[in-house]
């Protein structure tokens, strides 16, 4: 009989054209921006913070459960999400919140993949359990200038072909716009009512890095939009409820469901592939395989 095995340490290292590296590109410098010009006014340590807690995070999981050195990417996109999106005087509840989204990544799974998208859960969470401790910044960061929400918009849009989901935030932007002049005409406010959350950096940043998770959204064309347009119609009726943060709660349902739309496709053939690229190498040989003496005689 020989004695079982270990595990060999690895390396998991994300490729250039896994979407995360766009993404987190996008947002580092889009970070940048806000602090330095466009009025983000953020606290960098609760930034780092959030950064901190949710990377050491999903670092020592890959360690311990996949004896994997990872570059946590990931973790280090929600927690910068949070901390550009999140407003609190506690620093502590970036450190909760980031640790909550990254989390969530291992505790909620369908058995293929995580069912929320891990800075979605963070915010909505921290809204609901912390008792007023956390808010969304305001959305007038980026100066509320619609010729920065418009190059952001643009420059969003181009993100999200790269990233092949493009179909999925058109079909959102849309559907948006048709709540709003539904809710227009309704009697819920003017058109500037309508258009101003759109110069925000909280809708930016819901739109092109939160909503469009390839991990958690569906598979086919077909399924994006149509999950886009439903996230807008909730989204919609939260607004004309008058529901503070409609979006992120309307993401937060539809993604709670996702399991369910896997499923279908599933059985409707359609085979869904890890949408990250990564390059694992081994940092070591694993130990061969020792025989047991006592049986060598």
């Amino acid at each position: 009989m020989e004695k079982a095995q270990s595990k060999s340490l690895t390396i998991s290292i994300p490729k250039l054209n896994d979407p995360r590296v766009t993404l987190a590109a996008a947002l580092t410098l889009w970070t940048i921006l806000g602090q330095t010009t466009y009025y983000f006014n953020r606290d960098p340590l609760q930034i780092g913070i959030a950064m901190g807690v949710g990377m050491l995070i999903d670092f020592l999981i890959a360690l311990i459960r996949q004896r994997q050195i990872m570059v946590p990417l990931s973790a280090y996109i929600t927690g910068l999400s949070v901390g550009i999106l999140l407003e609190s005087h506690d620093w502590r509840v970036y450190a909760v919140a980031s640790a909550w989204g990254v989390l969530s990544k291992y505790l909620i799974y369908d058995g293929t993949r995580h069912v929320f998208n891990p800075s979605n859960f963070a915010i909505v969470m921290a809204l609901l359990l912390l008792h007023g401790e956390a808010s969304i910044a305001p959305g007038s960061q980026w100066g509320a200038d619609y010729r920065v929400a418009l190059v952001i918009m643009v420059l969003g849009l181009m993100l999200m072909r790269r990233v092949q989901r493009l179909d999925l935030v058109l079909a959102w932007l849309g559907g948006y716009l048709v709540m709003g002049l539904v809710r227009m005409a309704l009697g819920q406010g003017g058109l500037v009512f309508v258009l101003g959350p759109l110069t925000g950096a909280e809708f930016a940043l819901f739109s092109f890095s939160m909503l469009p998770d390839p991990k958690v959204t569906p598979p086919t064309p077909r399924g994006r939009i149509l999950y886009g347009l439903s996230i807008a119609v909730l989204d919609g009726v939260l607004r004309y409820l008058e529901i503070r943060y409609s979006m992120f709660y309307s993401l937060f349902v539809h993604t709670a469901l996702m399991p369910l739309v896997r499923r279908a496709a599933l059985r409707a053939g359609v085979q869904e592939t890890d949408p990250w690229k990564v390059l694992v190498l081994p940092l070591r040989r694993a130990a061969a395989p020792v025989a047991n003496p006592a049986e060598a005689r």
